[in-house]
Protein backbone atom coordinates (compact mmCIF):
# COMPACT_ATOMS: atom_id res chain seq x y z
CA UNK A 1 0.00 0.00 0.00
CA UNK A 2 2.68 2.37 0.89
CA UNK A 3 4.67 1.73 -2.35
CA UNK A 4 0.95 2.73 -4.33
CA UNK A 5 0.53 5.99 -2.63
CA UNK A 6 4.64 7.32 -3.22
CA UNK A 7 3.79 5.83 -7.18
CA UNK A 8 0.86 7.98 -7.15
CA UNK A 9 2.42 10.86 -5.45
CA UNK A 10 5.81 10.74 -8.01
CA UNK A 11 3.08 10.32 -10.67
CA UNK A 12 1.17 13.36 -9.83
CA UNK A 13 4.36 15.70 -9.21
CA UNK A 14 5.99 14.13 -12.94
CA UNK A 15 2.28 15.66 -14.23
CA UNK A 16 2.63 18.69 -12.80
CA UNK A 17 5.97 19.15 -13.82
CA UNK A 18 5.47 18.62 -17.42
CA UNK A 19 1.89 20.05 -18.11
CA UNK A 20 3.43 23.76 -18.20
CA UNK A 21 5.22 22.28 -21.47
CA UNK A 22 2.82 20.78 -23.02
CA UNK A 23 -0.23 23.44 -22.24
CA UNK A 24 2.53 25.88 -23.51
CA UNK A 25 3.04 24.20 -26.30
CA UNK A 26 -0.84 24.57 -27.68
CA UNK A 27 -1.76 27.58 -29.28
CA UNK A 28 -4.24 29.56 -27.74
CA UNK A 29 -4.14 27.81 -24.76
CA UNK A 30 -2.37 30.56 -22.34
CA UNK A 31 -2.03 32.68 -25.67
CA UNK A 32 2.33 32.92 -24.81
CA UNK A 33 1.55 35.54 -22.38
CA UNK A 34 3.54 33.83 -20.04
CA UNK A 35 6.10 33.37 -22.63
CA UNK A 36 5.95 36.78 -23.58
CA UNK A 37 6.57 37.68 -19.98
CA UNK A 38 9.82 35.67 -19.44
CA UNK A 39 11.05 37.02 -23.15
CA UNK A 40 10.18 40.95 -21.56
CA UNK A 41 12.43 40.05 -18.74
CA UNK A 42 15.13 38.08 -20.18
CA UNK A 43 15.26 41.55 -22.31
CA UNK A 44 15.13 43.71 -19.67
CA UNK A 45 18.32 41.84 -17.56
CA UNK A 46 20.58 41.90 -20.77
CA UNK A 47 19.82 45.54 -21.33
CA UNK A 48 20.53 46.36 -17.55
CA UNK A 49 23.88 44.12 -18.24
CA UNK A 50 25.15 45.38 -21.18
CA UNK A 51 24.58 49.26 -19.39
CA UNK A 52 26.66 47.90 -16.65
CA UNK A 53 29.19 46.37 -18.84
CA UNK A 54 29.85 49.53 -21.21
CA UNK A 55 29.79 51.51 -18.13
CA UNK A 56 32.84 49.26 -16.65
CA UNK A 57 34.69 49.79 -20.07
CA UNK A 58 34.51 53.53 -19.95
CA UNK A 59 35.64 53.09 -16.10
CA UNK A 60 38.29 51.20 -17.26
CA UNK A 61 39.75 52.95 -19.92
CA UNK A 62 39.40 56.86 -17.46
CA UNK A 63 41.07 54.58 -15.16
CA UNK A 64 44.11 53.53 -17.56
CA UNK A 65 44.47 57.36 -18.42
CA UNK A 66 44.61 58.41 -15.14
CA UNK A 67 47.65 55.85 -14.86
CA UNK A 68 49.21 57.35 -17.81
CA UNK A 69 48.90 60.97 -16.49
CA UNK A 70 50.38 59.65 -12.98
CA UNK A 71 53.18 57.38 -15.04
CA UNK A 72 55.86 60.35 -15.04
CA UNK A 73 58.05 58.73 -17.30
CA UNK A 74 58.24 55.47 -15.48
CA UNK A 75 58.48 52.05 -17.04
CA UNK A 76 56.84 50.05 -14.70
CA UNK A 77 53.75 52.52 -14.39
CA UNK A 78 53.83 52.89 -18.58
CA UNK A 79 53.60 49.13 -18.52
CA UNK A 80 50.75 49.00 -15.92
CA UNK A 81 48.71 51.52 -17.57
CA UNK A 82 49.39 49.51 -21.08
CA UNK A 83 48.09 46.53 -19.60
CA UNK A 84 44.98 48.35 -18.29
CA UNK A 85 44.39 49.59 -21.92
CA UNK A 86 44.55 46.12 -23.05
CA UNK A 87 42.42 44.19 -20.64
CA UNK A 88 40.30 46.83 -20.82
CA UNK A 89 40.10 46.12 -24.73
CA UNK A 90 39.62 42.57 -24.22
CA UNK A 91 36.76 43.39 -21.99
CA UNK A 92 35.15 45.67 -24.23
CA UNK A 93 35.54 42.69 -27.52
CA UNK A 94 34.26 39.96 -25.14
CA UNK A 95 30.78 42.15 -24.13
CA UNK A 96 30.77 43.04 -28.06
CA UNK A 97 30.95 39.19 -29.08
CA UNK A 98 28.73 38.20 -26.52
CA UNK A 99 25.86 40.50 -27.17
CA UNK A 100 26.43 39.51 -30.98
CA UNK A 101 26.30 35.53 -29.67
CA UNK A 102 22.87 36.30 -28.02
CA UNK A 103 21.83 38.61 -31.30
CA UNK A 104 22.69 36.23 -33.60
CA UNK A 105 20.91 32.90 -31.17
CA UNK A 106 17.79 35.25 -30.96
CA UNK A 107 17.79 35.53 -35.16
CA UNK A 108 18.15 32.05 -35.73
CA UNK A 109 15.57 31.16 -32.88
CA UNK A 110 13.15 33.94 -34.12
CA UNK A 111 12.94 35.71 -31.49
Amino acid sequence: MLMNKKLVILSVLAALLVFPFVSLAQPGVFGGSILLLVLGLVQTALTILWIVAAAFVVIMFVTAGFKFLTAQGDPTKLADARHAVVWGLVGAAVIVLAWSVIAVVRIQIGV
